[in-house]
């Protein structure tokens, strides 16, 4: 069992066992998003028939409760841990929750568009409940050294899983494969409980790897209401805490380039290549191979030459590999650097929540959390509409990879800014 007693974990073990049992979190990742992209909607349109309108109001249940579960759960779980009772309940709860929906989603549709709705409702509240939480119980259980191996862990596991599921989806069927991924989020709910136990913070207490207290800790920064996530939006833009505004926004720029590859390339590719729609997923797998490859030397990185000059080494590759993919004439080739990119970008990916979380109090991560969640989705809801019109006013989808290497240089700037404590 993973024992940690003070406010911050020790720095002097490394804890390898801790950051594996920790990325079972992007694991769940693995096991629900894929699987719900690919189901859900079909499910939805079975109940409703070929309702568009009606379709896109029921999957846009998601978003509402991410704007509203991710803030609420990281408010709450930052309460939870002033008082004594930890995260780990919240997020053990979010997956009970979201195995409770897997299970039962394949077989909602035959109670009709308010079984979809309720299976909906249960399945995605469960997944947003435990986002912000999972994300703290990070910097709360590892050292602030090892963080961006943990995180490389999160984003190893959860590639894996993707693959994975969607293997056992086009094998097994969907009914079973979503069984199978109600178990296994079950296991992972009872690994957390039985291997994890949370340090006991105190209100006062500081991350190891933060040089000072930050003195304006107060009850209203952790109620559980959508006052703290205001203060923590004002944090973050006030500059209070030293680097967050340029992580914030890297941040934002870096969801928006993977945002930007996984609406439009399938457009890019069949307009540019002539090839077949399926022939396209080759470059989707390309992008999730690549992310297994490079999640975990990411977070290596990050431990030994520091979270933002590993950010900066995985911009500058992606930058000079998206500006390569413009030019490129084989789709061959095109999938090869699709994995460069891929394998690049979870430098930036692995290392920003580390590099974000760093100043930031204990009794104040879950909210702060949820608003890098937060911009993260930001990123993709911006980014469809902006590169849309972007895309009309070209007409054309031939400047995709041009728009993403715009996308990530200027990430790479931002990063530049920040001073790595």
């Amino acid at each position: 069992m993973i024992d940690v007693v003070s406010d911050t974990p020790r720095e002097e073990t490394t804890p390898y066992l801790n950051c594996a049992i920790i990325g079972l979190g992007g694991l769940f990742a693995g096991v629900t998003g894929p699987l719900l992209s690919n189901f859900v909607p079909l499910l939805v349109r079975q109940a409703l028939g070929d309702h568009r309108t009606l379709i896109g109001l029921v999957m846009a249940i998601d978003n509402v409760l991410l704007l509203l579960l991710v803030p609420w759960a990281g408010a709450a779980s930052d309460r939870a841990t002033r008082r004594g009772a930890g995260r780990l309940p919240i997020v053990l709860g979010g997956f009970v929750l979201a195995a409770a929906g897997m299970a039962l989603f394949p077989f909602s549709v035959s109670f009709g568009v308010a079984g979809v709705i309720a299976a909906i409702v249960v399945l995605y509240g469960g997944i947003n409940i435990q986002r912000s939480p999972v994300q703290a119980l990070i910097a709360d259980l590892v050292p602030s050294r090892y963080r961006s191996f943990a995180t490389g862990s999160v984003t190893f596991q959860m590639c894996v899983g993707a693959i994975v599921f969607l293997m056992l989806g086009r094998i097994l069927g969907m009914r079973t494969a979503f069984l199978v991924g109600s178990i296994t989020v079950l296991a992972i709910a009872a690994t957390f409980r039985v291997a994890l136990r949370e340090p006991v913070a105190s209100p006062r207490a500081v991350d190891a790897g933060t040089a000072e207290t930050v003195e304006t800790e107060t009850v209203e920064t952790v109620e559980t209401t959508f006052r703290s996530l205001g203060g923590a939006v004002w944090t973050a833009l006030s500059g209070e805490l030293p680097g967050m505004r340029a992580v914030f926004a890297a941040t934002f720029l870096v969801q928006l380039t993977f945002q930007t590859f996984t609406t439009w390339f399938s457009l890019h590719g069949t307009e540019r290549f002539g090839v077949r729609p399926e022939d396209v997923t080759i470059g989707f797998i390309a992008w999730a191979m690549g992310g297994v490859f490079g999640a975990l030397p990411a977070g290596v990185a990050g431990v030994r030459i520091g979270r933002r000059n590993a950010m900066l080494l995985g911009l500058a590759v992606m930058t000079v590999a998206l500006v390569a993919l413009h030019f490129v004439t084989s789709f061959t080739v095109v999938a090869a650097l699709l994995a460069l990119v891929s394998a690049a970008w979870t430098f930036p990916t692995v290392n920003a929540y580390p590099l974000f979380v760093e100043p930031v109090p204990p009794a104040r991560r879950g909210v702060l959390a949820a608003l890098f969640l937060l911009s993260m989705a930001l990123g993709g809801a911006i980014g469809d509409p902006l590169n849309g019109s972007l895309f009309d006013l070209f007409g054309s989808y031939r400047f995709m990879f041009l728009l993403m290497s715009i996308y990530s240089a200027l990430a790479f700037v931002v990063v530049s800014q920040v001073r790595e404590r």
